[in-house]
């Protein structure tokens, strides 16, 4: 029993669960509790509720039957769960609410919030201008911030929605900055003169700060400002840091900003929600018409520069927006995808704001609803893993899903785990935010009159369907109509996707939304019909256009109401360190590597452009890639359950039994190939015999091998490598010299001759040819088989560098994602652990290995790498910093364990939980000419 006794004092005769000392967090937010002698503050509360939670067992304050012996005779103390404090919202069950009305709760926050926090800042901070004693100020404007955030937290606990919470901590920081400026402004030695203006800047002017975000400010002031301005502007910084506030500030006259603006793309952006926080509105007033006029003045300027920023930040984040640990502020779909939206709304429409947009007609009532929602979603994500891992924490790390699953409600099904379910809403409404900011941008972008380019496709279209349903405007497919259309005839939507497939554009938004609104039409009677077979299967008759096809259909909803079985899959993450992208991102990603087959060039890819060429129905190949992945999220085995439901599809498209069958084979079969060119010896006869014996003919082995590929090539960036395609060509070979003859693959010996006069060709005497047969000599024969020409020549080369230091090496970067650095030193007992500590104490993740030792004692090991960070690509000025610590580790002797400690100490993320998984290290095998290690 827990009795509320006079004021703050409570009387606890028994242990708390995290129920009851959630329930008293409110009660403690203007002033600590006293519970059985023990003073307790709503911090205090709350982080004891989240202990008691995550362990099951229940909190005890003092000795429980000393403290019921003070329980009183006289008068009958209220319970806790009889509190009626409207900070409080208790069902009945007695569990607070984790997913309430609202509104209701919204609208009860939002009458009392500012009134509760201009009432706690006059309190705590009433004599902030005479308080001389440094420490004081610290710990008060400190324990201000501590209890507005416990307070928030209460909020969000309760149900406020994200954008409320963001705005409310807002107008926290807002009422402590204008207090201080007038603590500062009316305090002693205060220059009556001094003048300047404090305006917030990007997401702090938006109103929309997150737990860590930083706060962005700028200081405003006159030409010429007198010292006194400079003084007081310096006293409100300080004040700031003491409150350990991460600002970022500057300093401008109206002209500095305005100059400044024209050549920082970031400022430009950050002054378009600029605001008044305190200070000379005047002086703000003159720098809004100022910014305004440069706006209208310059509006392509300012466009040309949102779409420039948004195509390079797509490129740096993986233009995924299924990625299995997106970025939820940066990655494709997260928040920034809107703020580029309303940036570029704000040079061509004069409007900042959704509702604005709204208001003035630019954007539907079920546009700004769809996006409200969505963009709502994601800032309570944000919100949520600042708080979990009490830092900045953008990324939504493997560990950090299930904690935000459990914090939003999500409960694990039979076969999908919470963190899934949790995800999948999650990617749900990241897609949504980024079609409509696309639309949006495309929307506020595009010029008056289509292109020349546009018109031609224009007259293409009119020529090849003799109709005016659909036509080109700015490179995007129109719709003459509305949904109708669509309702009327359904297979329409078939001739939709097909004439964009054949012009080679997008849809346009408004096409989109048509066709979403049509999707009721798609009903079991349309999926069954044999026309709308006939036209699905022909958009899988265009090599190499598929994949955009098929895209565009999962974009719009329509491939997965066609193809129920697909959009099971869809949004569907997998919590394994090897896949990258949810399963329908996968697929479709495999989809696009077969068709970027058809523009590659190069001895690289040659014989996968030679299997495709021969694939008899190209139709069947990407029905296949499409299919091949269906049976997951059910557990186990995925490729048997997915041929069982590849077969029920292949009935129902009337596919001839032939051919079904191929389907099913490749789908049963999808994995067969890389285990077996992977894991086997491919010189055991055997081996390539039980191989054929499941693939019977070549037009299946063709296939196979191109979904092979793909399914590699779509897990992730750096899946696919030169090593496993070694591989996998030499079964391939094999393979189809025992289906149909032909000439012999070529032995090991020949593979090498060749590669050797091809590095003697393309060095032309720079190397001596006697030591390129050394080389060869000394490495193990797979080296030919997995090395290209280049390589070969970049591995003497260091070899020759090397002469008498430690090591030497050669940087490039794979993709944006990983950078590729090949190592040369001489061998010696735990080398390679030198070398991984060594990275890993620079925050750099090894993602693969190819590990080889010469006879002579040379080694050559290249590594794929990433920031652990942030998982992009190492940057080319951190190069020498990481080879200096390279050098340090492998020629001194150091403690490489305690430097890798100590970079984790000071930049690892701080989870809620640790995780199980260990990180996945693809390693190829230490390989030598005897042996492999």
């Amino acid at each position: 029993m827990v009795l509320l006794l006079k004021g703050n004092r409570l009387i606890a005769t028994e242990a708390m669960t995290a129920n009851v000392l959630m329930r008293l967090v409110s009660l403690a937010v203007r002033r600590p509790l006293c519970i059985n002698g023990e003073e307790v503050s709503a911090y205090d509360l709350e982080r004891l509720a989240e202990e008691a939670k995550r362990t099951g067992r229940p909190v005890q304050f003092g000795d429980p039957a000393s403290a019921a012996r003070h329980l009183p005779q006289s008068r009958s103390p209220r319970s806790v769960a009889q509190l009626a404090d409207v900070s409080v919202h208790i069902e009945p069950s007695g569990d607070m609410v984790q997913k309430g009305d609202a509104k209701t709760i919204e609208s009860k926050f939002r009458h009392t919030h500012q009134a509760k926090v201009l009432a706690h800042l006059t309190a705590k901070l009433f004599d902030l201008q005479h308080l001389s004693e440094q420490a004081e100020v610290t710990k008060r404007l400190r324990s201000f911030l501590k209890v507005e955030e416990a307070r928030l937290r209460i909020a969000r606990r309760l149900g406020a929605q994200g954008q409320w919470t963001a705005a409310a901590r807002s107008f926290v920081f807002d009422a402590l900055i204008a207090h201080i400026f007038k603590a500062v402004a009316d305090g002693p030695g205060a220059d009556g003169e001094a003048s300047c203006a404090i305006v917030a800047l990007g997401g702090y002017g938006r109103r929309e700060l997150a737990p860590f975000s930083d706060i962005d400010l700028l200081f405003l002031h006159t030409n010429h400002a007198p010292a006194a301005t400079r003084e007081m502007i310096e006293r409100i910084q300080h004040l700031l840091w003491d409150a350990s506030l991460n600002v970022g500030h500057r300093y401008h006259t109206i002209a500095e900003c305005v100059s400044a603006a024209r050549i920082d793309a970031h400022l430009q952006t950050a002054l378009v929600t600029a605001r008044l926080v305190a200070g000379d509105a005047t002086l703000f007033e003159r720098l809004s018409a100022a910014l305004k006029r440069e706006r209208r003045r310059n509006a392509q300027s300012l466009l040309e520069t949102v779409r420039s920023s948004h195509e390079d930040r797509h490129q740096q984040y993986g233009r995924a927006i299924y990625l299995q640990e997106p970025n939820v502020k940066e990655s494709v779909g997260g928040l920034r995808d809107l703020h580029t939206a309303l940036w570029a709304a704000s040079a061509r429409y004069d409007c900042r704001t959704l509702a604005e947009l709204r208001t003035q007609g630019f954007i539907s009532e079920d546009e700004y609803r769809r996006a409200e929602g969505s963009y709502d979603f994601l800032l309570r994500v944000r919100q949520e893993a600042h708080w979990l891992t009490n830092r900045k924490t953008d990324r939504l790390a493997l560990d950090l899903q299930p904690t935000l699953a459990e914090e939003f409600g999500y409960k694990a099904s039979p076969h999908i785990e919470a963190s899934e379910s949790f995800m999948r809403d999650y990617y749900a409404r990241a897609r949504e935010l980024h079609l409509f900011s696309e639309s949006l941008l495309a929307r506020a972008s595009e010029s008056a009159e289509p292109t020349a380019g546009a018109a031609r496709s224009f007259d293409l279209l009119r020529r090849e369907r003799r109709g005016e349903v659909f036509w080109i405007k700015n490179k995007q497919l129109q719709l003459e109509g509305d949904a109708r259309l669509f309702m009327q005839n359904p297979l329409l939507i078939f001739e939709a996707f097909a004439f964009a497939q054949a012009a080679d554009v997008p849809l346009s938004h408004h096409l989109r939304q048509s066709i979403n609104r049509s999707l009721t039409v798609v009903d079991r009677d349309f999926r069954c019909s044999a026309e709308a077979a006939h036209l699905f299967l022909r958009l899988l008759q265009r090599r190499g256009r598929v994949g955009r096809a098929l895209r565009s259909m999962h974009e719009t909803g329509f491939l997965g109401r066609y193809l129920p079985e697909f959009n099971r899959i869809s949004l569907l993450i997998q919590h394994d360190l090897y896949h990258h992208y949810t399963i329908d991102e996968h697929t479709l990603r495999c989809i696009e590597a077969v068709d970027n087959l058809t523009t590659s060039e190069g001895e690289a890819r040659a014989s996968l452009r030679s299997a495709f060429d021969e694939v008899e129905n190209v139709a069947l190949i990407y029905l296949s890639i499409l299919l091949h992945d269906l049976g997951k999220g059910q557990g186990k085995g995925h490729a048997a359950r997915g041929a069982v439901i590849a077969a029920r599809i292949c009935q129902r498209l009337n596919l001839d039994p032939v051919s079904a069958s191929k389907v099913v084979s490749l789908v049963q079969h999808h994995l067969l190939m890389a285990h077996v060119s992977q894991r086997r010896n491919l010189s055991e006869g055997q081996v390539v015999t039980a191989f054929t014996t499941e693939i019977k003919s070549l037009d299946v082995l063709n296939m196979l091998l191109l979904l092979t590929y793909a399914d590699l090539h779509g897990t992730g960036p750096l899946v696919w490598s030169e090593w496993k395609g070694a591989l996998l060509l030499e079964l391939y070979r094999r393979a189809r010299f025992a289906i149909v003859g032909g000439p012999a693959p070529l032995a090991e010996g020949e593979v090498t001759a060749q590669l050797k006069q091809r590095v003697n060709n393309l060095l032309a005497g720079e190397i001596r040819a006697s030591e390129i047969e050394r080389h060869f000599a000394l490495l193990p024969a797979r080296y030919a088989r997995a090395t290209s020409a280049v390589e070969v020549i970049a591995h003497l080369r260091l070899i020759e560098a090397l002469d008498i230091k430690a090591f030497v090496c050669r940087w490039y970067n794979r993709t944006n994602h990983a950078t590729a650095l090949t190592i040369c030193a001489r061998d010696r007992r735990g080398l390679f652990a030198d070398i991984a500590g060594a990275l890993a104490s620079q925050g750099i993740e090894i993602l693969s290995a190819d590990l080889y030792t010469r006879e002579d004692g040379f080694v050559i090991d290249t590594l794929v790498l990433r920031e652990a960070a942030g998982h992009g690509a190492v940057a080319e000025h951190r190069w020498a910093t990481i080879e200096r610590g390279l050098h340090l580790c492998l020629t001194v002797a150091c403690d490489v364990g305690a430097q890798v400690e100590r970079w984790r100490t000071q930049n690892a993320p701080r989870h809620p939980k640790t995780s199980s998984r260990a990180k996945a290290l693809s390693v190829r095998r230490r390989v030598t000419a005897t042996h492999v290690t």
